[in-house]
């Protein structure tokens, strides 16, 4: 059984658990300690089940945003490289110096805005572990009204 659908019918045992009896608090803290280390475990996985994919795509576009950097960087140092030919040589030398770190400009300002694009639109917070975790803290307060 796959971790999610683990987890989707522990929730179900849990909401469909027993009726609140006359139990007393001591004999409801019995019951639940077994409980309640499985229902941690649960959603620590649920946590990194949800978190996993997010931390990839974050990993991808930080790599897109270092790469960018690094040509934007080579266009810096190239820039340099053809402003002092400008000074010297006028025409053919500095023109394809020009011609290249333009080429590389173009090249970093797209990778880095792929980058920035995608770590914009992530969403780091786990949702269904928040969810679980409030229908469980909900059960729990149920279970010692009785």
């Amino acid at each position: 059984m796959e971790g999610r659908e683990r987890v989707a019918e522990f929730g179900r045992e849990l909401r469909e658990g027993p009726e609140p009896s006359d139990r007393s608090v001591k004999e409801i803290i019995d019951a639940l300690k077994p409980q309640l280390q499985e229902l941690v475990d649960k959603q620590v996985e649920l946590a990194r089940t949800e978190l996993v994919p997010v931390g990839r795509q974050a990993g991808i576009a930080t790599g897109l945003l270092v790469t960018g950097a690094v040509f934007l960087l080579v266009f810096l140092i190239l820039i340099s490289i053809t402003a002092v030919y400008v000074l010297n040589l006028f025409l053919s030398l500095w023109l394809s110096a020009l011609i290249v770190t333009g080429v590389l400009l173009l090249i970093g300002v797209i990778l880095a805005a792929s980058g920035a694009n995608i770590l914009r639109r992530l969403d780091p917070v786990p949702h269904r572990t928040i969810s679980t975790l409030q229908q469980n803290i909900n059960w729990l307060k149920g279970q010692f009204r009785s």
